[in-house]
């Protein structure tokens, strides 16, 4: 008996400890900040803190190839933009997934030279964001 209780003891543990890794991915969920229109963005970059461009990309049927600009190294990205339309209301949604960038450094989102957010990479040097808003 003892030994089946020390069985379910380690279980539930090691389920809640799965539970949090999967909560704790590390994707940024927030509202996107009034005054960004992703119906008419071209051009998307992130940008580390002291404004240089690090990733750059040219939104073609809602999606952007984020590329370095700097040759010698292998970060990059992707972003991509959903609009829905219901009644008359509209979301806008855009997501981005950077990779290979500086571990736990911080960047700016931009879309259109407006920023959208501000977001420090992990120790892998990736991040993942998803920015949402619902007008009416």
């Amino acid at each position: 008996m003892e030994r089946n209780s020390k069985l379910l003891a380690i279980t539930i543990l090691l389920t809640a400890v799965i539970a949090q890794a999967k909560d704790n991915s590390g994707r940024i969920k927030d509202a996107l900040p009034p005054g960004i229109n992703l119906n008419d963005a071209k051009l998307v970059e992130i940008r580390d803190d002291s404004g240089n461009v690090v990733l750059t990309g040219t939104f073609s049927n809602f999606k952007a190839d984020l590329t370095s600009i700097v040759a010698a190294t292998k970060a990059k990205g992707l972003a991509e933009i959903e609009i829905e339309r219901d009644g008359a209301a509209t979301k806008q949604e855009i997501e981005v997934e950077v990779a290979n960038l500086p571990a736990q450094a911080t960047f700016k989102l931009i879309v259109d030279s407006k920023e959208v957010a501000e977001f420090t990479t992990s120790k892998s040097g990736k991040r993942a964001l998803k920015y949402t808003r619902k007008d009416r």
